[in-house]
């Protein structure tokens, strides 16, 4: 298997290559948290992203939290979904910031708020002059996603199995991917928080299903055995910071 493979511009790393490195940051990651705690430097916090930091009241909570605790070092982690919790389960991220996956005997959560799912079009996109899309209503158009880090996971799997097109795969990032959109390749699916840092010449849809908005919980979640001091004092932050509407 190949981890890199030779590129015009150079070298880069194959798909497998990406997760052999992502593999590699817990690796150093564990190793450098256990030389910091031999050293008596453990005022330090991990926090595991799956999007994009653009919701302005956590954004907020946590630069604050980072303002009344200059000695802690927080340290973000950004990341795809399946990476976030497999941080959690081997310790190398202590929360994680991300959609609400249901309840776990291992795990506690704290609700933050809610995003609307939007769709991300071309202004001349026939979708466009509608103030809202039904499901039924993207069946018709190309759907775009990313390989590793899609909104697509955040919709029911009974309504995507119903689409007539295939969705798209492109191993991009999400601005790459928002490019793509805006030269009329297809649609996409963004949460309305990163919406709101997107391109202004990209028409945004709220997504209905049934004429009710599809909508998903962000949490703050962390498991229940972790007894880091610093954890306990910024999940206590959140809950005055970020009440759960």
């Amino acid at each position: 298997m190949a981890l890199f493979e030779r590129h015009p511009g150079g070298v880069r790393a194959t798909v497998a290559g990406k997760r052999f490195l992502a593999s590699m940051r817990r690796v150093l990651k564990d190793l450098d948290d256990t030389l910091s705690t031999g050293l008596g430097k453990s005022d330090q916090l991990s926090i595991g992203l799956d999007a994009p930091l653009s919701n302005c009241a956590f954004l907020d909570a946590v630069v604050a939290f980072m303002g009344d605790n200059p000695d802690t070092a927080v340290i973000l982690t950004e990341a795809p979904t399946a990476e976030l919790a497999s941080g959690l389960r081997d310790r190398s991220l202590e929360t994680v910031i991300a959609p609400s996956r249901g309840e776990h005997p291992d795990y506690a959560s704290l609700p933050l708020w809610w995003d609307r799912i939007m769709v991300a079009m071309a202004p001349d996109n026939p979708l466009a002059d509608f103030d809202v899309v039904e499901c039924d209503g993207i069946g018709q158009q190309t759907i775009l996603a990313n390989t590793h880090c899609s909104d697509l996971s955040l919709v029911p799997g009974t309504i995507l199995r119903e689409l007539p097109r295939p969705i798209i795969r492109h191993d991009v990032s999400r601005i790459s991917l928002i490019n793509l959109v805006r030269r009329g390749l297809g649609i996409t699916l963004l949460r309305e928080s990163d919406a709101r840092s997107m391109p202004h010449d990209i028409v945004f849809r709220p997504l209905h299903w049934r004429e009710r908005p599809m909508r998903i919980r962000h949490c703050a979640t962390w498991r229940r055995d972790n007894s880091n001091p610093v954890l306990a004092a910024f999940i206590a932050f959140l809950l005055k910071r970020c009440p759960a509407p």
